[in-house]
């Protein structure tokens, strides 16, 4: 039987595609092949780029055009204390019930991107417990965004929006226009490049946070994160996720929902 060949449209969107996904970095074959195309077609349309041959041929010419691809693909979109009743229920529930039994608590932020969660998670635990000891690792597939992460300056007004003002007035410093955190915060933050379907995991974690960060990927693709995540944590460890996630047959991989975009991992 004769294999059939792909179209010529098909051949030229994989040869960009793999081109792409070496210059960024990113699994794209990982990515819904439809929301990827949608995003990428929303810029060849502001810069009058016809296919993706001519799209590859201009991105190699114009590095700025790579980044804007980048960034509209990893959606590297953030705040501090992001929907801040996620972060008041870590602060109240979860971090005290888990310090009732490990002194020091382990805490990944996975796709940190600029590096406002694993601050706010950083502000928190030095508020609650501020000689605990307790490590954050924050990682992202995204280099140059974990170095301007690492960097910890340059943060908008809009993306401090939410901070309450006695936090922001403890553990910032405005920089004319923008805002830097202290090196009390970044001092207690350690950033570190990871591909989540390609690197191992971390282990023995207390809690884990992915958030906004796989409502992209194809099933499959969620599906090892998930079960990745669900074995780094160690039971009665919580992995929360985006809003709009739910994760499908979650009791198959061990976890159990303790309310939204909440999980425990059964003991």
């Amino acid at each position: 039987m004769t294999a059939i060949e792909p179209a010529a449209d098909d051949r030229e969107w994989l040869a960009f595609r793999d081109t792409l996904e070496k210059a960024i970095g990113v699994p794209l074959g990982a990515y819904k092949e439809p929301q990827m195309k949608r995003r990428l077609a929303a810029v060849m349309a502001r810069r009058g780029v016809a296919d993706w041959t001519a799209f590859a041929a201009a991105i190699k010419a114009q590095p700025p055009l790579l980044n804007e691809v980048r960034d509209t693909l990893t959606i590297n979109v953030s705040e501090f204390f992001r929907q801040p009743e996620r972060f008041s229920d870590l602060q109240q529930r979860i971090f005290p019930a888990l310090m009732e039994k490990r002194k020091q608590l382990k805490i990944w932020s996975a796709g940190c991107s600029i590096g406002c969660e694993p601050y706010t998670l950083a502000m928190i635990l030095n508020e609650i417990d501020p000689r605990g000891g307790h490590t954050i690792l924050a990682t992202d597939v995204d280099i140059p965004i974990l170095s301007r992460a690492r960097d910890g300056r340059a943060y908008l007004a809009s993306e401090v929006r939410s901070v309450p003002e006695p936090v922001l007035k403890k553990y910032f410093t405005r920089e004319g226009e923008t805002y830097a955190v202290n090196d009390t915060v970044k001092r207690m933050v350690t950033f570190r490049h990871h591909d989540l379907l390609k690197d191992p995991y971390p282990s023995d974690l207390d809690v884990i946070l992915c958030r906004n960060v796989v409502i992209y990927f194809t099933e499959q693709a969620k599906h090892v994160i998930y079960t990745g995540f669900t074995q780094a944590l160690r039971p009665g460890g919580y992995l929360f996720v985006g809003g709009s996630e739910l994760i499908s047959r979650s009791r198959d991989l061990g976890l159990k929902t303790d309310g939204t975009s909440l999980y425990h991992r059964a003991a």
